[in-house]
C-alpha cells in the first residue's frame, strides 16, 4: 500500500491538505483491513483511538495557552478538557458501554467544534486539528460497525468507493489550486473542498 508523503510546514497549504486527506484514507483502509483479517479487537482499537486523539488535544491546549485573547482561549480550553474527560473513561468491554461512551465523546466534540467556529482566536492555526477531528469521527464509525457486525468484511463496494475517494482528492486539489494560486493560505478558503473529500470517505465506510 502506498505510503503518503509526510507534510512539512514549508509546503504550500494545498499540498499539506492533500497529503492529510490521503493519509486519512490510508489509515481508514488499514483499520478496516485489520478488522477483516481478525488482527484487531474493536475495544482495543477504541482505546488506541482515544489515546491518540487525547494527545492531539494537548497540542491544542498548548496553542490556546499562547493565545493573545485569553478570554476566548479559556472558554475553548474548558471544552477541550471536557472532551479529554470523556476520552479518559474506562475501557469498553461491551458494545453497550462503547455506545454510551461514543455518544458522550461525540457530544463533547460537537460542543468543542461549535466553539472553535465561533471564538477561535485569529492568531491560532488549528489546521492539523481539523483533520484529526474528521479522521477520528470516521475511525469511530468503523469501530462502531465492528462492535455491531457479527462478521466484518471489506466488501468490493468499500474498495471501489475508497478508490473513488482517492480520485476525488486529486480532483478537489486541482479545483482548489486556483484558490492557492490566487494567494489563499487559509484553511477556511478550502473548507468546501475538504468537507467534500471527507464526505466521500464517509460514503465508503457506509458501504459496509
Amino acid at each position: 500500500m502506498e505510503t503518503p508523503k509526510q507534510s512539512t510546514p514549508n509546503q504550500p497549504l494545498l499540498a499539506r491538505l492533500a497529503d492529510k486527506l490521503l493519509e486519512a484514507q490510508q489509515e481508514l483502509d488499514e483499520l478496516a483491513l485489520q478488522f477483516t483479517l481478525g488482527k484487531a479487537e474493536a475495544k482495543d482499537k477504541f482505546e488506541e483511538l482515544k489515546i491518540t486523539f487525547a494527545r492531539q488535544l494537548q497540542v491544542v491546549k498548548a496553542a490556546l495557552n499562547q493565545a493573545e485573547v485569553q478570554t476566548m482561549a479559556n472558554r475553548l480550553k474548558t471544552r477541550v478538557e471536557d472532551l479529554e474527560l470523556q476520552l479518559a473513561l474506562g475501557k469498553s468491554e461491551t458494545k453497550e458501554i462503547f455506545e454510551a461512551q461514543r455518544k458522550k465523546i461525540l457530544e463533547a466534540l460537537v460542543r468543542l467544534e461549535n466553539d472553535l467556529k465561533q471564538s477561535l482566536p485569529a492568531s491560532i492555526n488549528l489546521e492539523e486539528l481539523y483533520h484529526e477531528i474528521e479522521k477520528f469521527k470516521l475511525k469511530l464509525e468503523i469501530i462502531r460497525l465492528k462492535f455491531i457486525l457479527k462478521k466484518f468484511m471489506v466488501k468490493d463496494s468499500f474498495r471501489e468507493k475508497m478508490k473513488d475517494a482517492r480520485r476525488n482528492v486529486s480532483r478537489l486539489t486541482d479545483q482548489a489550486s486556483s484558490k492557492w494560486k490566487a494567494g489563499s493560505e487559509k484553511l477556511t478558503d478550502f473548507k468546501d473542498e475538504i468537507q467534500l473529500a471527507y464526505k466521500h470517505l464517509r460514503k465508503a465506510i457506509e458501504s459496509f
